[in-house]
């Protein structure tokens, strides 16, 4: 067998490629055979290489366009075409779609890290495959819920970097109070001002922290006529780009101290929790681990996250495969962002090659 011809499309690499068996022209087949084979290798090059419509080839062959098809068929069916995907280091359609088909995601995104281990390196990693994610689906009159954490600034951060996208009345709504400073970078009112700056579209901020001090201060913002209103909005969003927390004591969470104490957190976590989403804590399978603190936070329950319909989860890193796994278990998302360590764990890998990258569970 040898090559007429190679072609590689990208940003897939889907190759065609035509072949011919090596076989000799005046000998074992006859005349009327070798004319066969001539035309579907002649139909294969102008349909693969040449980029004609099925019924360009037919006027120019003076062939039935159905006839057209059923001898591209055929030469498929006989080797002459072959189409296939070949590896791209740093792609990993495998992991993807193990994922996707393991938890039950509409979509799994997964980026290459290079470093695991470094939380600073795997957010911006995780942030940009986020980004290009939302410049995939993004449509107009899209109605986004954002959260807050490094992962969702840093695909903001990424956004920032891209040429001006063109999408019409977008609209981007904080679905969860601020955390510290309003003007701090990472507080999420200042999240959802860049990601609307970015997408053209309108931002819609909530006026309130992320939690108050007792029920009864949550109560009260609940009435304010603005809170109230820009709440009543993230309900009715149908895209929500979600960070995933982890309960440490590193976490910006209890550096902040005004939401929850490490005690608080630290009997969380006696009870099961593993991660969090907007603040709300959630166990192993995805269950709520009710307490004080959801009865304070101001910001979208897991319910009302879910209602949105399309949740993407925007997490990575060491510190995160319980939670991440959690929300998955628990179907709290719908589309997951990660990193290909992440991934592997999630789908306990070992020493598996995914394109041109090996990987070693990590467990």
């Amino acid at each position: 067998m040898f090559f007429l011809d190679s072609r590689v499309f990208p940003p897939y690499n889907l190759a065609f490629t035509l072949v011919m068996n090596n076989c000799p022209l005046n000998g074992a087949l006859n005349m009327e055979a070798n004319e066969h084979n001539r035309l579907l290798v002649k139909l294969a090059r102008l349909y693969y290489e040449e980029d004609l419509t099925q019924s360009e080839i037919a006027e120019r062959l003076r062939l039935s366009r159905q006839k057209v098809q059923r001898l591209l068929r055929e030469a498929r069916s006989e080797g002459i075409v072959q189409i296939g995907i070949r590896p791209i280091s740093g792609i990993f359609p495998d992991l993807e779609k193990g994922l996707e088909d393991s938890y039950g995601l509409r979509e799994a995104v997964v980026v290459e890290t290079t470093s695991y281990n470094q939380e600073s390196t795997v957010v911006r990693e995780v942030g940009a495959g986020a980004a290009e994610y939302l410049l995939r689906v993004v449509q107009p009159e899209d109605r986004i819920v954002i959260s807050w954490g490094a992962s969702l600034l840093n695909m903001v951060e990424a956004l920032s970097m891209k040429p001006p996208i063109d999408v019409q009345n977008v609209k981007v709504i904080q679905g969860l109070g601020g955390l510290g400073d309003p003007n701090n970078h990472m507080h999420a009112s200042e999240v959802t001002r860049r990601l609307a700056k970015v997408l053209r579209g309108e931002a819609f901020l909530l006026p309130a922290p992320g939690a108050a001090a007792s029920r009864a201060g949550r109560d009260a913002f609940y009435s304010d006529q603005q809170v109230a209103s820009v709440l009543q909005r993230a309900r009715t969003a149908n895209l929500a780009f979600m960070g995933i927390g982890a309960p440490r004591p590193e976490s910006i969470l209890i550096k902040e101290g005004r939401i929850v104490t490490w005690t608080e957190l630290a009997e969380l976590i006696q009870r099961g929790a593993v991660g969090d989403m907007n603040f709300h804590y959630f166990d192993g399978r995805g269950q709520l681990i009710a307490s004080d603190l959801d009865a304070r936070i101001i910001g979208l329950s897991l319910d009302e996250i879910k209602q949105t319909g399309h949740v993407v989860g925007v997490a990575g890193g060491s510190a995160k495969y319980k939670a991440i796994r959690g929300a998955l278990v628990g179907k709290l998302i719908d589309v997951l962002v990660t990193d290909h360590v992440t991934a592997q764990q999630l789908l306990k890998v070992k020493d598996k090659k995914v394109g041109s990258i090996k990987l070693e569970a990590m467990v």
